[in-house]
């Protein structure tokens, strides 16, 4: 029984290692999950605000596999209370979560140094 439950420990503890956890950014005034893997990327963010509306953009890059990055997403977003909406997936690709009259797209993509990311937020403002 000691056996097994030290084997179910160690499996444990290296699949949290493994994700390599997350943390957060305010991209719009949105709180988001980002992965570990993924840093800011030098590229300038954007924010947009006009009467009854607003949105924010800003860009991500990491050695992250693409695939790994929309797993995450797919996971995370949907126990933050985001309601999964459109999606569009091949080695890569968009994700789009609602909650509040709030849209955030996650767009993932391959690039040479390894996976870029953006992250879209747009609104309507209160």
């Amino acid at each position: 029984m000691r056996f097994k439950l030290g084997i179910c420990l160690i499996w444990l503890t290296i699949s949290v290692l493994s994700c390599g956890g997350s943390y957060e950014e305010t991209v719009g005034d949105v709180k988001i999950p980002i992965p570990r893997g993924m840093t800011k990327s030098q590229q300038k963010g954007m924010e947009l605000s006009l009467p009854g509306f607003g949105g924010a953009l800003a860009a991500y890059e990491g050695k992250m596999a693409p695939d790994n990055v929309v797993e995450f997403y797919r996971q995370e977003m949907p126990a933050r209370g985001w309601e999964p909406s459109i999606g569009l997936l091949s080695q890569g690709g968009m994700l789009t979560y609602v909650k509040d009259k709030k849209t955030v797209i996650v767009t993932v993509g391959k690039i040479d140094s390894g996976t870029s990311m953006t992250i879209t937020v747009a609104g309507a403002q209160r």
